[in-house]
């Protein structure tokens, strides 16, 4: 729960701007479930939300840095560089997963959390840290962008944070050697790809239906339903985009479950309804491709090319994926 400063300085601030939160979540981009969420005090902006918030509402420097002083975490964790995110509010699922982490974070230890974009490895590790006790560190290390931090810029950043941390987390790391790790503190690290022999080795993987269906309904209010469970399907249960189309309803009070999960269907429109904000499955999964290798493009330009589901039932497809995977993995180019 965040401070009731700050729930009173956004509600103030939308009402002199004469927004209700569904014109204000539109102008933003932001959720009108977060946005309430926020004006009750359950949960904080992370930069990204506060800038956009800050821009539709028309703030002026002074009362932008109000809102961004009233916003600052709490809790005993590091501000500035290596602050911890804020854990999301209605985190859900991901009972077995948080159960591994606690039992793998220990003095010393470090855990590799990996899986596709967008399966939630960010949100995971720093949701296990609002649970173990100590104080805990984040450092985006940039891995999947075309300009990765450099192990002295990380090792610096550290440095900087001017008292000890009992967990580090070490975000989006592609390549890890050299990355700086202490006897004294668990390390947590997420990744696209897995890291053999880099530590205990935690695959994220979509949610369940049932956990799709939880984080549906948590974030729309709608209740459960067999168009939930159809826009949980569209979403294929990836986390990022089941908050996308979460998102995407709430910022439409007209339309209907139904009228969502019919508009998802349409699979050529599909990725534009899933991109809301900074929340947008294009953009996660487009700096995931500029990332493969040659060989790998070809396989998913083959793979997306009109006519391939007739070869299905030739495991033409399943063997493309394979090879597909293998070259993420490290593993032989799909030429070689």
């Amino acid at each position: 729960m965040t401070a009731p400063l700050f729930a009173t300085l956004l509600r103030d601030h939308r009402r002199r701007a004469r927004m209700t939160q569904h014109e204000l979540a539109v102008k933003s981009g932001v959720s009108v479930r977060a946005i309430s969420d926020m004006e009750r005090g359950f949960s904080a902006p992370q930069r990204r939300t506060l800038d956009a918030l800050a821009d539709a509402l028309g703030l002026d420097p002074a009362g932008r840095s109000a809102l961004a002083d009233a916003a600052r975490p709490t809790r005993d964790v590091p501000s500035g560089i290596c602050a911890l995110p804020r854990d999301l509010p209605d985190f859900t699922g991901r009972r077995d997963e948080l159960a591994l982490l606690a039992d793998a974070c220990r003095p010393g230890s470090i855990t590799v959390v990996h899986g596709p974009p967008g399966v939630g490895k960010t949100a995971l590790a720093v949701h296990a840290a609002t649970r173990i006790a100590g104080r805990a560190c984040f450092v985006d290390c940039r891995g999947s962008t075309p300009d990765p931090a450099a192990a002295d810029e990380i090792a610096d950043r550290i440095a900087r944070v001017g008292a000890p941390c009992d967990l580090l987390i070490l975000d989006d790391v592609a390549d890890p050697a050299g990355l700086p790790t202490e006897a004294g503190r668990a390390v947590v690290v997420t990744s696209r790809r897995p890291l053999p022999g880099f530590g205990t080795a935690i695959r994220l993987l979509p949610f369940t239906v049932e956990e799709s269906v939880r984080l549906l309904t948590a974030i729309t209010g709608h209740p459960e339903s067999g168009h939930v469970r159809a826009v949980a399907g569209h979403c294929g249960h990836l986390p990022l985009a089941l908050r996308a189309a979460g998102n995407r309803l709430a910022l439409r009070p007209a339309w209907s479950m139904a009228e969502l999960a019919g508009r998802l269907a349409e699979s050529d429109r599909r990725l534009a309804l899933l991109s809301v904000g900074d929340l947008s499955v294009w953009r996660r999964y487009a700096s995931a491709y500029a990332g493969l290798s040659p060989d790998a493009r070809r396989a998913v330009h083959l793979l997306a090319s009109p006519g391939m589901e007739t070869l299905v039932e030739l495991g033409f497809v399943t063997e493309l994926a394979y090879l597909y995977a293998r070259s993420l993995t490290g593993g032989p180019s799909i030429g070689g």
